[in-house]
């Protein structure tokens, strides 16, 4: 687990409300500030952060048409938030995302899950597994919404991951930052159905806007109390919030406290790729002995620029790069890391990659092999003889067409072990979260 400084970042002009907070930095998950980030809270609304994603990364066509079913409208408590959706209304993935995001629609969650894995179970098992990917390993939902429910909690920290991977995708940017939108009329909604964006940072006219705030996620529940996960910009840099267990309004205002002290830290370079750069020799085994045939330029490929909180510890790092390369090596390809520290404190890494491209050299028979060629060649017929000069074209293109060969099977080959692999993961993963869902039921009995 990352150890991380904490309170040690803030000043004493920082007052919150929230019981646990994490502020990340998006781009490398970096940890500026933390008050209890690991301890177990109920999530609320900013579960749909998850379902969310899921529903982007498993769906090629966001202008699918989805069906509201009986279940999905009528199973929820009557306390739950609605967009207003009938038995047998269809809008399209698109816009329940909407509906999802900005209204908080549970109705929608529950549609959305139908929609993706034919029912709720089996996509709540994919948010659960998707979630422990990420590295959210204190994470267990029971249901897309984030309504209560047995064994169901995540942390600060967790919802922060969760939120750096949703972010990735420019459509749910778009969905967040939208204070309001219109779905298409339905049968029950012959009009269209207007919906607002319940996170009030992002509304201009409203006491707790922040032009900084790309937009977030709001959820409440008796249980959990008021959460926030926020998306947020100032000049080259993001940040990532997560707010859990606030009383009323303190979402909004911690947040923006918070988003006011961490921005006004200074911001420094940590790696700068223009101005560090390794020379790796590129190998290939020629006629039995492994021969040089050229050097790799290997630089990162974007710099790392991080805020710097104050007493932080002096940043280190570790360099993992080999002494040697084998061929072939392209433009691109990942041989190598920086990775940072501030003192024991995990910082970023940075990945290093080659910036020219070294192909194998062509394998020429041996002195010997030559010889014993060309005598065999001259003693034919004129007719029927081929020099040396002309056959060794065909040698080159058919050694180069064995390597691309032998080349694309060793890629498919990979291809199928790292799915295989990702399979064998995701059943022990799914299997520990039954394991772990038993547990907790029988503690509960108990």
């Amino acid at each position: 687990m990352v150890t991380i400084f904490g309170d040690f970042y803030i000043n004493d002009t920082v007052h919150l409300q929230s019981l646990a907070v994490t502020v990340m930095d998006s781009q490398t998950g970096f940890v500026l500030y933390q008050n209890a980030q690991h301890d177990l809270m109920y999530p609320a609304s900013v579960t749909k952060v998850l379902t969310a994603l899921v529903v982007l990364e498993e769906t090629d066509d966001l202008q699918q048409t989805l069906v509201f079913s009986e279940h999905s409208v009528h199973s929820l408590p009557h306390y739950a938030s609605r967009v207003g959706m009938a038995p047998g209304d269809a809008i399209t993935v698109y816009e329940a995302l909407y509906g999802l995001m900005l209204p908080s629609g549970n109705d929608v969650a529950n549609a959305l899950a139908e929609h993706i894995s034919g029912n709720i179970e089996d996509f709540v098992a994919h948010m659960n597994i998707r979630a422990a990917e990420l590295g959210a390993a204190n994470t267990r939902f029971v249901n897309p919404c984030g309504l209560p429910g047995d064994g169901q909690h995540t942390t600060a920290y967790d919802m922060a991951l969760i939120m750096q991977e949703a972010i990735r995708h420019p459509v749910f940017n778009e969905i967040i930052a939208s204070p309001g939108f219109l779905i298409s009329p339905t049968e029950s909604s012959p009009e269209g159905l207007p919906i607002n964006n319940t996170n009030r940072l992002i509304h201009p006219d409203g006491p707790y806007y922040n032009p900084r705030v790309i937009g977030g996620k709001t959820g409440f529940t008796n249980a959990a109390q008021h959460t926030l996960v926020s998306y947020a910009n100032q000049g080259e840099h993001s940040l990532i919030v997560s707010v859990l267990h606030a009383p009323r309004g303190a979402t909004f205002t911690d947040t923006t406290a918070l988003l006011d002290h961490i921005f006004s830290l200074p911001i420094e370079t940590i790696f700068e790729s223009a101005n560090q750069y390794w020379e790796i020799p590129v190998m290939q085994n020629i006629n039995g002995a492994l021969t040089e045939i050229g050097i790799a330029v290997v630089s990162g490929q974007e710099d790392l620029r991080l805020p710097i909180p104050e007493n932080m510890p002096a940043i280190h790092y570790q360099l993992y790069v080999p002494e040697t390369l084998p061929s072939p090596i392209h433009v691109g390809d990942v041989v190598g890391y920086k990775t940072f520290y501030a003192g024991d404190t995990f910082v970023s890494h940075v990945e290093l990659v080659s910036t020219n491209t070294i192909l194998p050299q062509a394998i020429t028979p041996s002195h010997r092999q030559e010889s014993t060629v060309l005598t065999e060649m001259t003693s034919q017929t004129n007719t029927a003889s081929f020099s040396f000069f002309t056959l060794t074209p065909v040698v080159i293109l058919i050694l180069i067409g064995m390597l691309l060969m032998l080349r694309r099977r060793k890629r498919i080959r990979q291809r199928r072990i790292a799915m295989l692999r990702r399979r064998q993961r995701q059943r022990r993963k799914l299997a520990q979260l039954q394991y772990e869902y038993t547990r907790y039921a029988r503690l509960a009995e108990e």
